[in-house]
């Protein structure tokens, strides 16, 4: 129900009340008039008959003729008794009239008396005859015939016209004062929703409505500068952010052309050594064959270096499907089993026996599991325990507070070995950079893996493992179709797949290079 129609209501109540409350006010004031007026009448006129008929006592059928004659000019009637209070005239039908016991007060009191009995009004007077109470007179009038007739349906008559006049002039003014003006606030609320800041309400009134407008006008007004200002700051933060991206591209480009030249400048001095001592000792077969092997195996290196620096900056295009992870981490397991061996690398795997369904390039993924469980290998060269877990929860992808939740599939790969220092964990991740003895990675690895993860809607940290050791968590978001658990059979469907996934392309090239590198 809208306000004005609340006010009219109200209104109409409290008026309603009122009249109601004032009319039978003044009803009751005009009855008690009217009930004045008629004891004056009565006493005047009982005075008139009481003088005829104290000289008529002595004849009973006089009494009746005068009894008669008041009836007929008035509307008053008039009943007469004797000494013993038995009506007299007009002459009842009964033999011996009963008593009449208020007539029989007044004669003993010898006192007149009144009152408002059911037929109207009645009073009452003693009649003397030579000094003694002979009898008394009792004059009747009716009401009803005094008050005009229905009077009491025309004064509620009235009152509800009046009332339904008074509630419909409330409602008009409601209406164009409080409803109106809230419903071009509303509709003015409305479009400053939907983005228009240019509204503005009429300022033509001086009461509370028009402050509000005014107040309206003034926050709109404020909420237009704001938004230009904003806009002004967007536009300065997104040409201080270009600047800021060219800036980090030519310090990425500087970085990078350092550490190529640094990289690539080792081997290069390497093969330059053995080709001279080739050319002074051309003669000598065995130093030949061995220079000819060291300058073949730093030229891989550098082929290597140079084939990870393009997977890095190339932009790759993966060729997502559905696809179950554990066949990619057993295929991984599958290929790596000569490496795990020779460590003396004991495995503890507790992946879940069917894990969610994921979107993504089969062969990047196992690159991904490649590299973090070679890592974790070279993390342990005397040995150790190799653990391999899963999870699924339903999370908030990291950085994404306001994102909703959604199934994400947690792969966790530890290792035994030394571990990483915290002050190091937040820079394995950068480009070349690398824990390992000098000489033995690029730093490469994990900056490719990072990328590979990040394309595929997920990401990857790192933390210390227990006492000692490091576990890579690997997390990625399940496909939105999946409805099964990890606790759940596959379906035939899932199992009519093949036990194992093929090796990636490029796979055999990475053992052949000693895997992937190291970033301990």
């Amino acid at each position: 129900m809208s306000i004005a129609k609340k006010v009219t209501l109200v209104v109409a109540i409290l008026a309603g009340l009122l009249l109601t409350s004032t009319g039978y006010a003044l009803m009751l004031f005009r009855e008690q008039e009217l009930l004045d007026q008629v004891r004056l009448q009565a006493k005047l006129l009982s005075r008139i008959v009481q003088l005829s008929a104290e000289t008529a006592l002595e004849n009973y059928g006089h009494l009746g003729a005068l009894e008669d004659l008041v009836s007929r000019s008035s509307s008053a009637s008039i009943v007469f008794y004797g000494p013993d209070a038995r009506a007299v005239a007009p002459v009842p039908p009964e033999e011996q009239p009963v008593v009449n016991a208020r007539a029989r007060r007044v004669i003993e009191r010898n006192e007149p008396e009144e009152e408002l009995v059911a037929e109207g009004y009645a009073y009452r007077v003693p009649l003397r005859h030579r000094g003694k109470v002979e009898g008394a007179m009792e004059l009747r009038l009716d009401l009803n015939k005094v008050l005009p007739e229905g009077y009491l349906d025309k004064a509620l008559m009235a009152a509800g016209g009046l009332l339904v006049v008074f509630a419909l002039l409330v409602g008009l003014f409601s209406r164009q004062s409080i409803g109106k003006p809230i419903d071009q606030l509303m509709g003015a609320m409305d479009q400053v929703i939907q983005g228009d800041l240019t509204v503005a309400l009429p300022l033509d009134r001086s009461d509370e409505i028009g402050r509000i407008a005014y107040r309206f006008n003034e926050m709109t007004a404020q909420l237009r500068s704001a938004q230009e200002q904003l806009r002004r700051s967007a536009q300065a933060q997104i040409k201080l952010e270009q600047r800021l991206r060219q800036s980090e591209k030519l310090a990425t480009i500087g970085q990078l052309a350092a550490e190529i030249a640094h990289e690539v400048g080792t081997p290069l001095n390497v093969i330059g050594g053995r080709a001279r001592a080739v050319q002074r000792k051309a003669e000598q077969p065995e130093v030949v064959l061995k220079n000819a092997a060291i300058i073949a195996d730093q030229a891989g290196r550098i082929t290597k270096i140079i084939q990870q620096m393009l997977d890095l900056s190339r932009k790759r295009n993966p060729d997502k499907r559905e696809l179950e992870l554990r066949q990619c981490i057993d295929a991984a397991l599958t290929l790596l089993e000569y490496q795990i061996e020779q460590s003396s690398i004991r495995v503890d795997n507790k992946l879940a026996a069917e894990l969610p369904a994921v979107m993504g390039d089969a062969d990047a993924l196992q690159q991904v599991f490649i590299n973090l469980i070679l890592n974790a290998i070279q993390a342990m060269p005397e040995g150790g325990v190799l653990r391999l877990s899963s999870e699924v929860t339903t999370r908030r992808k990291e950085g994404l507070d306001l994102a909703p939740p959604q199934r994400f599939v947690t792969v966790s790969i530890a290792d035994s070995g030394g571990g990483i220092p915290e002050d190091e964990r937040g820079q394995i991740f950068e480009p070349f950079y690398s824990t390992k003895a000098k000489g033995e990675g690029t730093g490469l690895g994990l900056t490719v893996v990072h990328g590979i993860v990040k394309e595929h809607d997920g990401w990857i940290d790192v933390e210390h493992n227990g006492s000692d050791g490091t576990v890579f968590h690997v997390h990625l978001p399940a496909h939105q179709g999946e409805a099964e658990t990890a606790d759940e059979p596959a379906d035939v469907e899932d199992s009519e797949r093949g036990g194992g996934a093929s090796a990636p392309r490029g796979a055999s090239e990475q053992l052949d290079d000693n895997g992937a590198d190291d970033e301990r």
